[in-house]
């Protein structure tokens, strides 16, 4: 009898969590491509670009629609001018769009 082969089953770590605060500057939505990206314009000048995909995978997300709470806040902070923040993972360079995959993990919005 052959000795079986140990299969390590442990779920691939997460990119670590980071953080954008400051007002949605631009929104580019192209729903055939899965792809919904925010700006996010910071106090100090710079801008972070997320999207909208799967905080787990960085996988996009094809069942994103006007009821989507991560849109729906995103745009609202855009239209009112609010302040946001924004937590998202970094998986790595996407070549379709030339930036890094930033996922949004949460948002909160704050007056």
């Amino acid at each position: 009898m052959s000795p079986k082969a140990v299969v390590d089953m442990k779920p691939a770590a997460l990119p670590a969590l980071a953080w954008a605060a400051g007002t949605v500057h631009e929104i580019l939505v192209q729903p055939g491509e899965q792809f919904y990206l925010f700006s996010i314009q910071q106090a100090n000048g710079t801008t972070v670009f997320v999207r909208i995909a799967d905080a787990h995978t960085g996988a996009p997300i094809s069942s994103v629609t006007s009821g989507s709470l991560v849109y729906d806040v995103l745009k609202e902070a855009y239209f009112r001018k609010l302040s946001v923040q924004v937590a998202y993972r970094d998986f790595g360079p996407d070549p379709q769009s030339g930036i890094n995959k930033l996922c949004i993990d949460r948002v909160i919005l704050t007056q």
